[in-house]
């Protein structure tokens, strides 16, 4: 069943892929986080470049999220990986998306398919991209 899947989603990247190209992006994973001296938190994060598709979130997509403000700029994304939102409570989550010149936090994983292999995320900006160390 996995090569049939992996064919399936092949074919339908192909198709999408003429009506929303994919985009280059960074994804700043997060990889746990260090308590510095003044007692603040700072995220560590894995830079993986990946390609994704961007999509305006729909009132379906944006329902799915308890609690979040729908004033704030979402978007869904799909890319190529599984990614989870943020999860406070589990204590994960943190993971940015960079694109359209800001960083993007993925606040709600809303499918999966393929055992992982693709993901439709809402992603909710943050501040425009700044260098990171």
């Amino acid at each position: 069943m996995n090569g049939l899947a992996g064919g399936v989603f092949g074919v339908v990247s192909r198709v999408l892929g003429s009506l929303t190209p994919a985009i280059p992006t960074t994804l700043l994973a997060q990889e746990g986080t260090t308590v510095l001296p003044d007692g603040t938190v700072a995220p560590h994060y894995t830079n993986v470049l990946l390609r994704i598709m961007v999509q305006a979130a729909s009132s379906a997509d944006l329902s799915q999220v308890a609690g979040l403000s729908q004033s704030t700029e979402t978007r869904v994304v799909y890319l190529p990986a599984e990614i989870k939102g943020v999860d406070r409570a589990h204590q994960f989550g943190g993971d940015l998306l960079v694109f359209e010149g800001s960083e993007w936090l993925v606040t709600g994983q809303l499918e999966t398919w393929g055992g992982g292999r693709w993901s439709k995320l809402l992603v909710t900006r943050q501040c425009p991209s700044a260098p990171r160390p």
